[in-house]
């Protein structure tokens, strides 16, 4: 099941975007729960599957709802779950809790409907670079047309009414996930991240909410959107974006003049290393491709460009390698098919 997350040619994170060479990707998230209905973890079975079906029934009748994948979550197995949270499609929290949940979900738009999450509906809408603004439009025409379908729940003051307290007001998540390897170099990482706190975002890790920073990769998001317009979060995080990638750009800049043959050597291992090993972890594997995204950014390496490492970092996840593999993996396993792949996606195109 999902084989076509694991041979698309063209999904979201292959596409080219603003900012490339720094960010990453974008992501919105708007959460919305049904009128008079209790929110997920307080609901029974028989309420959880009422949501599900109204939420089902709203999303099959959009216009452009042909493209979208339905899958109940109780009914496919957990490494499918972990797949689809590796694939960020779903999260975490979605994959792990219980009860009637499900999810609509189109890869190549990189859009996502959760559905009985921590709320009962998630709209979650991905960009390649930085590309927050067009994610925003896209994302409230979606939503304006889910409105006039379900009664979502509201407050005259509170505004939409979530789960978490943290969620009231407009609910909307803006989030940019960066690669800063120049900042993480030169150790100044901690000082920038603490201006970013200081003016209402916050840091977290590769895949979200409940994750550590892995090598260079970082995520800012908002921390709340009550008493706040979605245009101005949009604006605000973008805005914090542009200047951490203009900061990046120039030390790397200055730190390539002071030590560029060092950096070069350093990159050209990195890239040796991932062709070549027969074991590598997954913390190994993620610093390797660090170095490997700098070296293409700045024109060292040949043949390799950021779509296919972007590829990589979802494709090294331990669910997707089990599923290439088609078998269960133990530790020792999962690094050898993990050396396997990399091996494969970055031999020199002489030898493919």
């Amino acid at each position: 099941m999902f084989e076509e997350l694991l041979t698309s040619t063209d999904d979201w994170f292959l596409k080219s975007g603003p900012s490339c060479e720094v960010v990453v990707s974008s992501r919105l998230r708007l959460a919305r729960n049904l009128e008079g209905e209790k929110f997920p973890h307080h609901a029974n079975a028989v309420e959880q599957r009422k949501a599900v079906e109204e939420v089902k029934a709203a999303i099959a009748g959009l216009s452009d709802a042909g493209n979208l994948k339905f899958v109940r979550l109780n009914e496919i197995s957990s490494l499918d779950r972990q797949l689809l949270t590796e694939h960020q499609v779903i999260s975490a929290e979605h994959a792990a809790s219980l009860g009637e949940r499900a999810v609509a979900y189109d890869p190549k738009d990189g859009l996502s409907l959760l559905i009985n999450e921590e709320d009962h509906l998630r709209l979650q809408i991905f960009r390649s670079g930085l590309n927050l603004r067009e994610a925003f439009r896209y994302l409230t025409r979606l939503d304006h047309a889910l409105g006039e379908k379900l009664h979502y729940a509201k407050d005259p003051r509170l505004g939409y009414l979530t789960a978490c307290p943290t969620n009231l007001g407009v609910a909307l998540r803006a989030s940019v996930m960066l690669h800063l390897p120049a900042l993480v170099y030169t150790n100044r990482a901690a000082q920038v991240f603490q201006g970013v706190t200081q003016v209402g975002l916050t840091v977290r890790g590769l895949q979200g909410e409940t994750t550590q920073v892995a090598s260079a990769f970082f995520q800012i998001s908002n921390q709340s959107s009550m008493g706040k317009r979605g245009v101005d979060i949009v604006d605000h995080v973008d805005r914090t974006a542009r200047q951490l990638v203009e900061v990046e750009l120039q030390t790397q800049n200055a730190i390539f003049q002071q030590e560029g043959v060092k950096l070069q050597d350093r990159i050209c291992r990195a890239l040796g290393t991932l062709r070549n090993a027969k074991i590598i972890t997954l913390q190994e594997a993620l610093d390797g491709l660090s170095a490997l995204r700098v070296g293409v950014e700045r024109k060292i390496l040949s043949g390799i460009d950021l779509p296919k490492l972007n590829s990589l970092l979802i494709l090294i996840q331990p669910a997707h390698l089990a599923k290439i593999a088609a078998r269960e993996l133990n530790a020792e396993q999962e690094a050898m098919e993990r050396a396997r792949i990399l091996g494969l996606y970055l031999k020199p195109a002489e030898a493919a």
